[in-house]
């Protein structure tokens, strides 16, 4: 007997949809077949007739219990990934944080062992930061890094002063070092791009302009320190032979060398962040403008129309997530000066919703680029496929149900993060998730938590033998 039946819903993936019925037993998906045609009982039958049925949501990119600083300090996977079941991500990857002089493998380790601890309520798997001047046995550590099943490492080009997010900037030559090494052994090196010394200029300028104040942090980290950045990175991404990745793409220009690069054949991918697809630096003016701000900042209305068409295309928009570090509203604002801002985007919830009813309902984009960007590609991306990112024979039965008709007004006691403010709030969405199963499980059910707590197992990402 299967465990679950999902009758006559539109699967969707990449390649297209087809009004079918999925079968899941044991946490697996076992047959997918026409409405009517599959001759197995099951425990439960779930109607779909109407809705999409989706791969569940992969956010790639989520700090959970990550304390940077006495300020800095993120909600815990537990209560990170009960937001992000409500919102259809079924799975999520955090970051191994490696500081200064530390083992990456006992960094690695401490971060598993706190996850595991907290018991998240969906599936998880890791990358790794690299911060500041690491040591050369970080950079031998990482092809045992990748056997333990994290392979995707992430360096920044900025933040090498007091910044609100600490002193974590690594030089280029230590990037070089780790594009070496993962060059040929099937890992992804991932890069923050904004150029340090930029910044640096266009922060002191703009104090010696009387001008210093948060709601300029979009002038102090310009177009250009993206641009300058991510061409360096490209750079010495082909000369190395190592695939990458760069994270939270936010403007034109990044976008356009990244898709460039990619025509030519290197394998280089951009992830955006869905809050940039729906915000510009206008925000800024707001009231409590600063708590739309992340880093990198938000841009203008040109930049936000080439992310909308880096996703549509694929060209430049591989990945949508959500960047998640949330915070408390005082911790946000505590910060009121371009070189003090604090970052952070409380939005592992809202990432499918806002896809869904700013993208796929307003026809910039297809249902089935949907799934490609905030399911499929981040599996293939970082070694989960095919158990995670597909609904096909032999995955893990994680999907979610999307009505099209419904739409909802967010207030701040619809979502379920460990906050208390939401740049999302009194947004108008469509196509909230209807369900939410992780492994044949129905955790999330029309709004409410129906299913078992804690349940999320670690996934280890697999060493890529070939990069398109």
């Amino acid at each position: 007997m299967l465990d679950l039946l999902i009758t006559d819903g539109e699967v969707v993936s990449p390649d297209g949809t087809d009004r079918l019925d999925v079968a899941i037993k044991d946490g697996r998906v076992v047959a997918l077949a026409s409405p009517g045609t599959l001759d197995r009982d099951a425990e439960r039958t779930i109607d779909a007739r109407g809705r999409y049925v989706i791969p569940g949501g992969i956010d790639a990119h989520v700090h959970f219990s990550l304390e940077l600083n006495e300020t800095m300090k993120a909600q815990s996977s537990a209560a990170g990934s009960r937001a992000a079941a409500y919102g259809g991500t079924t799975t999520f990857i955090d970051f191994a944080y490696q500081a200064g002089g530390q083992s990456l493998l006992e960094a690695i380790r401490l971060k598993r062992e706190r996850l595991a601890a907290e018991r998240p309520n969906v599936d998880y798997a890791l990358h790794s930061f690299l911060t500041g001047p690491f040591p050369f046995e970080v950079i031998e550590e990482l092809k045992d890094a990748i056997a333990e099943g994290v392979m995707s490492f992430k360096m920044f080009t900025t933040f090498s002063g007091a910044s609100a997010s600490g002193s974590i900037f690594t030089d280029d030559g230590r990037i070089w070092g780790v594009m070496e090494e993962l060059a040929g052994r099937g890992g992804i090196a991932q890069v923050h791009c904004e150029d340090d010394c930029i910044i640096d200029f266009h922060v002191r300028r703009l104090y010696r302009q009387g001008r210093g104040q948060g709601t300029n942090i979009h002038l102090a980290r310009p177009n250009l320190a993206e641009e300058a950045a991510v061409r360096r990175m490209l750079l010495l991404s082909r000369r190395s032979g190592c695939p990458l990745y760069v994270v939270h793409v936010s403007t034109r220009e990044a976008v356009d060398a990244i898709a460039a690069a990619h025509g030519d054949g290197q394998p280089v991918y951009g992830e955006i962040l869905h809050n940039y697809l729906v915000f510009t630096s206008e925000a800024y003016a707001r009231p409590r403008g600063l708590t739309y701000h992340n880093y990198p900042p938000l841009k203008g209305e040109e930049d936000r129309q080439a992310l909308w068409k880096a996703v549509a295309t694929g060209r430049g928009g591989d990945t949508v997530a959500s960047d998640d570090y949330t915070i408390p509203l005082a911790a946000k604002l505590s910060g009121s000066m371009v070189d003090n801002v604090p970052g952070g985007h409380n939005g592992v919830e809202t990432r499918l919703m806002t896809l869904f009813s700013e993208g796929v309902a307003t026809g910039k984009i297809g249902i089935t680029t949907l799934v490609a960007v905030a399911c499929t590609n981040p599996a293939r991306l970082f070694g989960l496929y095919p158990r995670k990112g597909i609904i096909a024979p032999g995955s893990d039965a994680d999907i979610v149900l999307i009505d099209p008709r419904v739409e909802k007004t967010i207030a701040l006691d619809d979502l379920h993060s460990d906050c208390d403010y939401s740049i999302w709030e009194g947004h108008r969405f469509r196509g909230v998730p209807a369900m939410t199963i992780v492994r044949g499980q129905v955790l999330v059910e029309n709004g409410k938590w129906v299913g078992a707590t804690g349940i999320g197992q670690f996934v280890p990402g697999k060493a890529q033998g070939a990069w398109r």
